[in-house]
């Protein structure tokens, strides 16, 4: 027994068999059998019943009871427990009503969210990975549990969707998040503990439309987003009764005539407008905060252990100068949701790609925004991905390199084998000499080199008339000298800071340095 989401429990009642209508007790689609449950934190586990009703449940050596509310929803909380790989059973009663869950184990649990590059499945219709049909046949593993969630959007908070957990099999890891998959996987490898995956992504999205309407509203600089939102609203609402008014006037004159024995009138060559929250189809119209009402909301208050987020493409197409409020914002918004202030975000760096319109402000724009988040929020960091990257598909193929960096960047930041909040050194300062610039980087492992040995690629250098121009560059213990002979009393350097750049910068481990800019001159 299943608690539905508030659209699809309205269109049940009337389907439904009466003894269905009377159950006692309902559980959220996020618990199940096949579930893993978040190791070493307090589980909370939640749904519906009558109100008064008493909810028992029982697992793991626990046994907690609670009360619904006035208005039908109960909420119990199971004390932190050990990782587990035996499977157990859980069972949730009240009244004439018994839920069991079987083959449950404890581990950590992992929300991995984002637009196109984030769904790109394993072995898809639309997308596959290297080597796709060798890895599906390989993914066996009873110690990793698989959620998708289904993609929606909606104008207010939902409670629940229709999805279940399920085991890892070739079967079921087709159309799953390739970057959480791989992910998964590699983590599952060097903790040996369970994992448990979470797939909420939904592609061509924007950011905005993943951020609490309650964070945009507090926040100054997405005040933009409520006003468009409102407009939005507004306009929607006089298409609507235009198009009312059209179809109606179009069916009193279709009445008439067929009264008189007339022939009918064409009908008008209307459609109904399309309602922001509601679209059917990922669009850059999407509703602020329309798709966490659906694929975000229903997961709160989860215990996870962290967020993997991979998401800008769509905002780098439009150049989005405050991209780096809205990811601030969204961060600091789904850890308020959770109250956990220090949730760890893992965040995936868009990768180059020709298709950008503007290639030296669009993608530029989100690489310096994630760079930022870094810097400036706790337990937050990010990977590298310009070596993966195909200039002319935003979609490459090589989501393996992801999950495998984004597993070594969890183990140093979140599970503390060592101090890395970057896998790509990240620009740190830069000290100004008479005639060349020497670059700084933080999370430079053993070294700087680069790929087959040439010199530094990608580099710019500007003087005091903002006119960049390619520069040398040299590698110089962990930092970088940069000059150029027609830049002569040099201010600023830029790296890897276009569309269709693939530098050849690396660390001792093969990562690539982060793109980055020493101004803050306007981007053109």
């Amino acid at each position: 027994m299943r608690l539905l989401s508030t659209p699809l429990l309205a269109a049940a009642v009337l389907l439904a068999p009466a003894g269905w209508l009377h159950a006692a007790v309902r559980v959220a689609h996020i618990f199940g059998t096949h579930m893993v449950l978040q190791r070493g934190m307090h589980d909370p586990i939640w749904g519906r019943a009558h109100p008064g009703q008493s909810v028992t449940i029982a697992f793991d050596g626990q046994r907690v009871t609670t009360q619904a509310n006035a208005a039908g929803r109960w909420m119990a909380t199971l004390a932190p427990m050990h990782a587990s790989s035996h499977p157990q059973v859980m069972t949730i009663s009240g009244g004439h009503t018994h839920i069991r869950f079987s083959d449950v184990l404890i581990g950590d649990v992992w929300l991995c969210s984002g637009q196109s590059n984030m769904q790109f499945p394993v072995d898809g219709w639309w997308a596959h990975v290297l080597h796709a049909r060798r890895e599906v046949a390989a993914a066996h593993n009873s110690h990793i549990a698989l959620l998708k969630i289904p993609r929606a959007n909606s104008p207010g908070d939902q409670r629940d969707f229709n999805a279940t957990w399920m085991r890892c099999t070739p079967t079921h890891i087709k159309r799953f998040s390739a970057v959480a998959w791989f992910f998964g996987r590699d983590l599952y490898r060097r903790l040996h503990v369970p994992i448990g995956v979470i797939d909420s992504s939904y592609g061509g999205t924007v950011i905005q439309s993943w951020t609490p309407m309650s964070v945009l509203r507090r926040t100054p600089a997405l005040h933009g987003d409520v006003v468009w939102f409102k407009k939005a609203a507004q306009r929607y609402h006089r298409q609507l009764i235009a198009y009312q008014s059209a179809l109606h006037r179009w069916q009193q004159a279709a009445r008439q005539a067929r009264s008189l024995g007339r022939p009918i009138p064409h009908r008008p060559d209307i459609h109904p407008p399309q309602n922001p929250y509601t679209l059917s189809r990922p669009s850059p119209d999407m509703a602020p905060a329309s798709i966490f009402h659906s694929m975000i909301f229903p997961l709160i208050p989860l215990a996870i252990r962290g967020v993997v987020w991979y998401q800008g493409e769509n905002n780098a197409w439009v150049n989005d100068p405050i991209y780096a409020a809205r990811l601030a914002a969204m961060i600091r918004g789904w850890r308020a949701r959770w109250h956990q202030p220090s949730m760890p975000f893992l965040l995936v760096q868009i990768a180059p790609c020709m298709h950008y319109p503007k290639p030296t402000v669009g993608e530029p724009i989100v690489w310096q925004a994630e760079q930022a988040a870094v810097r400036n929020l706790p337990q937050t960091g990010l990977i590298g991905t310009a070596d993966f990257a195909d200039l002319h598909n935003i979609h490459f193929p090589d989501k393996q390199g992801v999950g495998r960096r984004l597993c070594s960047l969890a183990l140093h930041m979140v599970y503390h084998h060592g101090r890395m909040r970057t896998l790509g050194p990240m620009f740190k300062s830069a000290q100004i000499h008479s005639n060349y610039v020497t670059i700084q980087f933080s999370d430079v492992y053993h070294g700087l080199k680069t790929r087959h040995g040439q010199a530094p690629n990608w580099f710019q250098i500007a003087g005091s008339n903002r006119q960049y121009l390619p520069a040398r560059a040299r590698i110089v213990g962990k930092t970088v000298r940069v000059w150029s002979s027609r830049v002569p009393h040099p201010v600023a350097v830029r790296f890897g800071w276009n569309s269709a750049a693939i530098p050849n910068l690396i660390d001792g481990r093969g990562d690539p340095v982060l793109p980055f800019r020493t101004d803050h001159w306007p981007l053109k």
